[in-house]
């Protein structure tokens, strides 16, 4: 603990906060519905708690739980270079051995750094070739789950590094699921997370695993890379700390619409009074922006979250856009789709050649006098470069969990997170969630 940066510590104290906020609130929505009822059948020993139920599960259910509820709002903590998530997959799988174990506050801290900075750097290592078939979150999140376990169960090296091996050798997560808007995108969270602790709780047991998962012959760069390997990404660890350059994702949806919702919102003002009078929009961004925030005509809430289109529309129209705006009836509204119509969205070269340190968008809307309003956004809100700060994270918070927390409980636990070196046990945290929830 003594060797991690104090920025490094308060940035994970934050993330810690946001993904309990993002889990919280989706423990309620009704995708988190059936993750529940096969938490409840499989069942297991009482160790650990999922939230928004009563009785304890499994680690293993517990962390796949959490971390799919975790992801369900498109709110979760994001890093650019690897164009991942890392809390959804690494906080549940420490917290739920956390509870188990009754660890300290302090243990909890150093095991998500020491998650975050392992996924993040093969996160990056392999983007943005892997990225284009295989869901990162998942595929990396593996084994920054595993590592963030390991730490909690307190593994020696050889023990860490079969929990390690273990954990590539069932690195999953495909794409395919956009084609039908499917569901699937929330199992990659949970599933990594409880991958990692099963791989962790195996090693513990004596279950050994591949001692070059990530460079073998037949390892996960050979065959889940698709491109070559920086290893230099992998010299600079207690030096550079990933954890500090996480974002956060003010808006509930894909990252990769948010340049283009704070264009919108920037331009709002000026747009109302034209907003009959536009010819024509043109959003230009990067590639990966084109290929995941695809629909073009969203039909459920969860397109519409990938629809890099309707979000940015509803924001020029709204001003923002926060979770009630995809709703049916939001999707469906005729001003809203009158204007996607007018939308047209481009790979702009110079644009592209920013990413991933930048995800920037350049938004022009043509009007019927011949004028053009132009807005550019290269780094959106919650970037490093244009941060969060912790008000804005607790003020983020509470308006994902009031309609479910006890007032009381509310400043409790973002206190909990700002001092969580201080928790004689970290599972504190869940389950006071849990007594004053209304789930």
């Amino acid at each position: 603990m003594e060797a991690i940066p104090a920025e490094v510590k308060e940035q994970a104290k934050k993330c810690l906060l946001d993904f309990l906020g993002c889990a919280i609130r989706g423990a309620v929505m009704p995708q988190a519905k059936c993750i529940k009822e096969y938490a409840a059948v499989m069942g297991g020993n009482a160790h650990a708690s999922i939230l928004g139920v009563s009785s304890l599960n499994s680690i293993v259910n517990a962390a796949l739980a959490n971390g799919y509820f975790g992801h369900i709002l498109e709110m979760d903590d994001v890093d650019k270079e690897s164009i991942s998530h890392p809390a959804t997959v690494v906080m549940p799988a420490a917290l739920s051995i956390g509870e188990w174990r009754r660890s300290k506050g302090a243990e909890l801290l150093e095991a998500i750094v020491a998650g975050y900075e392992v996924m993040l750097r093969i996160g990056t290592s392999v983007t943005p070739a892997h990225y284009q078939i295989w869901h990162t979150t998942a595929t990396t999140g593996v084994f920054g789950a595993a590592i963030a376990a390991g730490r909690m169960l307190k593994l020696n090296q050889e023990q860490m590094s079969w929990a390690f091996g273990s954990a590539g050798t069932m690195a999953a997560g495909l794409w395919e699921f956009l084609s039908d808007g499917a569901m699937s995108k929330y199992l990659h969270a949970g599933k990594a997370a409880s991958t990692g602790v099963l791989a962790a709780q195996l090693a513990a047991s004596g279950l050994t695993g591949a001692s070059r998962i990530l460079e073998g012959r037949q390892g996960f760069f050979a065959g889940y890379a698709r491109q070559d390997i920086e290893q230099k990404l992998f010299q600079d660890f207690h030096v550079k700390y990933r954890t500090a350059t996480v974002s956060f994702k003010p808006y509930p949806c894909c990252r990769h619409t948010h340049s283009a919702i704070d264009c919108a919102r920037s331009l709002y003002l000026q747009a109302q009074s034209v907003l009959s009078d536009i010819k024509q929009i043109h959003i230009h961004t990067y590639q990966a922006a084109t290929q995941v925030a695809c629909f073009e005509d969203p039909l459920d809430s969860r397109q519409g979250q990938f629809s890099l289109k309707y979000c940015m529309v509803r924001a020029l129209i709204n001003g923002n856009i926060g979770l009630d705006d995809f709703s049916q009836d939001k999707l469906t509204d005729k001003a809203v789709r009158a204007l996607m119509a007018k939308t047209s969205v481009a790979v702009d070269a110079e644009i592209d050649r920013q990413t991933p340190i930048a995800w920037p968008c350049r938004l022009s809307l043509e009007l019927a006098d011949g004028r053009v309003l132009h807005e550019y956004v290269a780094y959106p809100k919650g970037d490093p470069e244009n941060p969060l700060s912790w008000e804005e994270v607790e003020t983020k918070f509470r308006l994902l969990v009031e309609p479910i927390l006890e007032e009381r409980a509310i400043p409790a636990i973002i206190d909990m997170c700002k001092n969580i070196e201080l928790l004689a046990d970290c599972g504190e945290m869940i389950r006071r969630i849990n007594d004053y929830g209304r789930f």
